[in-house]
């Protein structure tokens, strides 16, 4: 009997929660954060909180904490009878400064460790176990964001300069026409 409990104890302490994490990053800095989790488990996490997810997390890099501009719920297929639920995962949009240098990452819900993927824009993925309500170690971010060669006062310029020569163009065309 006691061998029994012992076995079904076992059994029933997995990870309710089911964390995974992926961060996947551009050249040009752009990011997708994925955070995926039972659904059934977060809703019940949630419930004690308010305000919106991206609160339950941070980016804290070089320093100062990176916020996703965009934020969206994917909600899961159905799972097949017998199977564990299918992961909901929110997913969140932002941009690293180009000269990022170091991550850390936390994430408030969850206590039991999980992986967290980062896929670097060099091609790199690196694997990091998180320690459930822990913060990540640092992870380095240097050397895979790239500036476009024109900067975004100059791209501007070119813009507004394009708008007004195409203009005249169709004006000196109509007259020669």
């Amino acid at each position: 009997m006691a061998v029994f409990v012992a076995v079904a104890a076992a059994a029933s302490a997995h990870d309710l929660e089911r964390t995974r994490v992926s961060l996947t990053f551009s050249r040009d800095g752009a990011f997708v954060l994925d955070v995926a989790n039972d659904p059934d488990w977060l809703k019940l996490r949630l419930e004690r909180f308010t305000g919106p997810f991206s609160d339950r997390i941070v980016l804290w890099v070089d320093g100062h904490e990176i916020r996703p501009a965009s934020v969206e719920y994917i909600a899961p297929p159905p799972a097949v009878p017998g199977d564990l639920p299918n992961l909901g995962v929110y997913r969140m949009r932002g941009r690293m400064p180009i000269d990022a240098r170091t991550l850390r990452w936390y994430y408030g819900l969850v206590i039991d460790p999980y992986p967290m993927t980062i896929r670097r824009a060099d091609g790199r993925i690196v694997v990091e176990e998180i320690a459930g309500d822990a913060w990540s170690g640092t992870i380095d971010l240097s050397g895979q964001f790239r500036a476009w060669p024109i900067s975004g006062t100059l791209a501007s310029v070119l813009v507004v300069v394009a708008l007004l020569i195409v203009p005249l163009v169709m004006r000196l065309r109509s007259s020669l026409a």
